[in-house]
């Protein structure tokens, strides 16, 4: 149906219309909030369209293979959608939380102007509007932790990530271009059904340099330190970067997993720095006292688990685990002052794990792996998947062994044998409707499987160390390991003195928003 794309192209203009509209032209929270609902409905529509009659792309405006085209499939229909609905509510909160600001309208014109180029990205049908939207919304997203630009901490974040950012968009820029020229076009559909069919053996380093750019844009280690510190940005901008921006990373590996699943060197790349992320933000989230610093190095550690599981073949399970990250941190910023409330009353009653429920967890795991297995979903049949059932299963399991006595074993044990086979059938249902993204899927690796169930066993470590904490906390060498693992290992420290080595100007100095950039 040639005008599905068509449809969902007016999804980003409606954006993009009120961000670059003159000041005062219309109510700005009026107008932001009809733009969101008829963003969100036309991308819907987009979304319909594409998983009904498959994909379809408008044609290209430019020259040498290179312009402006929408591409809408069950990947860029989907995140256009989730897009559209985060912008909703992040731009309603807006207009309550800013209310009676003087910045107000500047910086709800900013958030759509980000918006719509987001939305830009994901429909993107040629590499040069994918290249000049990522770059676009990067500095955008800048502006946006510029909003209060005379807090140094904002001002450093800002840098930080404008720095990591720049590498980025260099190695996109990198892989484009090589792409552009083995392919002797622009347009996405051609480049993708080329690497699908294997005619273009000698893309690997194309494919590594998209795996770079997504591990720039994501958090991930040692890249990360920016993202513990926009939070001396309004609430809502936090929302959307740990909902939305960092997902443009994982964009961009299911995007292009067709070209990186045919090249085992950038799988592994994805594999190793997902999997060592996915451990850091786990361990240092666990110790943080900030509820917002624990959400941001829980950022970090899923941005690795989706990393991970397309290093692992994956790709359907990380598109489903974007999804479920996104609105899941989205509320958990919204909501951050209930939250800290429910954290301190939870801290308050802390009490150590009886031993019996600690070696249960393991057994629990274990007996989880063996159902799996049974399912076709085991460690050596399907890795990816089988590292994201099992870190659910673990969240699951740290619930009910905080309770006492023999029930809370065979609570947990239930709830696995229900809540693991209903989610693998979901799981199934949501491939089916998406598809492989056009990533073939081999049998795996050696290296798959070890990765897989190393990442497992370190988290029922992290569970198991968990449950046992508040027994344990007066302990020297726990003290000295805590404050080791509460300061993330001072990397942050160490990006922060070489930043403002680079970029030697003092950041107090920075008053006017968007200085830093």
């Amino acid at each position: 149906m040639t005008w599905i794309p068509w449809l969902a192209a007016l999804a980003p203009l409606t954006y993009l219309l009120i961000s670059l509209a003159p000041e005062g032209a219309f109510p700005i929270r009026k107008a932001s909030l009809a733009a969101g609902w008829l963003s969100l409905v036309l991308a819907g529509a987009g979304l319909a369209g594409a998983l009904a009659f498959g994909a379809a792309s408008t044609p290209t405006f430019g020259a040498a293979g290179l312009g402006a085209a929408v591409r809408v499939d069950a990947l860029s229909a989907l995140l256009a959608s989730l897009i559209g609905f985060i912008g909703l509510i992040v731009v309603a909160y807006s207009g309550n939380y800013l209310a009676g600001d003087g910045g107000q309208e500047r910086f709800i014109r900013q958030l759509c102007l980000t918006l719509g180029l987001l939305q830009g990205l994901v429909l993107s049908g040629n590499l040069m509007q994918l290249v000049v939207c990522w770059i676009a919304a990067s500095l955008c997203v800048n502006r946006l932790l510029l909003f209060r630009a005379e807090r140094r901490t904002a001002v450093l974040a800002a840098r930080k990530r404008f720095l990591v950012s720049r590498l980025a968009d260099v190695s996109l820029i990198g892989a484009a271009a090589l792409l552009w020229h083995a392919a002797g076009s622009g347009d996405l559909g051609p480049i993708l059904a080329a690497a699908k069919q294997g005619d273009v053996p000698d893309w690997g380093f194309a494919g590594a340099l998209l795996a770079l750019a997504a591990i720039f844009s994501s958090a991930q280690l040692p890249f990360h330190g920016w993202i513990l510190e926009v939070m001396e940005t309004p609430t809502p901008v936090s929302a959307l970067l740990h909902a939305g921006v960092v997902n443009a990373g994982g964009f961009l590996v299911l995007r292009f997993g067709v070209v990186m699943a045919a090249h085992p060197g950038v799988m592994l790349m994805l594999t190793a720095v997902g999997a060592v992320s996915a451990v850091f933000g786990s361990l240092v989230m666990l110790t943080q006292t900030s509820v917002k610093v624990a959400l941001a190095y829980s950022t970090i550690a899923q941005m690795g688990f989706m990393l991970l599981e397309c290093g692992l073949g994956a790709f359907s399970a990380a598109l489903l685990h974007i999804l479920a990250h996104a609105f899941y941190k989205a509320h958990a910023f919204l909501s951050a002052g209930g939250a800290a409330l429910a954290d301190k009353k939870s801290a308050l009653a802390a009490r150590p794990a009886p031993a019996a429920a600690i070696l249960a967890v393991p057994a629990v795991v274990a007996l989880a792996a063996l159902v799996m297995t049974g399912l076709g979903v085991g460690p050596t049949q399907r890795p990816g998947a089988f590292v994201l059932s099992a870190v659910l299963l673990l969240g699951l399991a740290r619930v009910w062994m905080q309770r006492r006595g023999r029930q809370a074993i065979v609570a947990a044990v239930a709830s696995s044998l229900v809540v693991v086979p209903a989610y693998l059938a979901g799981q199934a249902i949501f491939a089916r409707l998406i598809g492989d993204l056009g990533a073939p899927i081999g049998a795996p690796s050696w290296i798959s499987v070890t990765a897989a169930l190393g990442v497992v066993a370190l988290m029922t470590g992290l569970v198991c160390m968990q449950l046992r904490l508040p027994g344990q906390s007066a302990s020297p060498a726990w003290s000295r390991a805590y404050a080791l693992v509460s300061n993330g290992f001072y990397l942050n420290t160490i990006a922060n003195r070489w930043v403002l080595r680079l970029w030697p100007a003092s950041p107090s100095n920075s008053t006017q928003p968007g200085a830093a950039t």
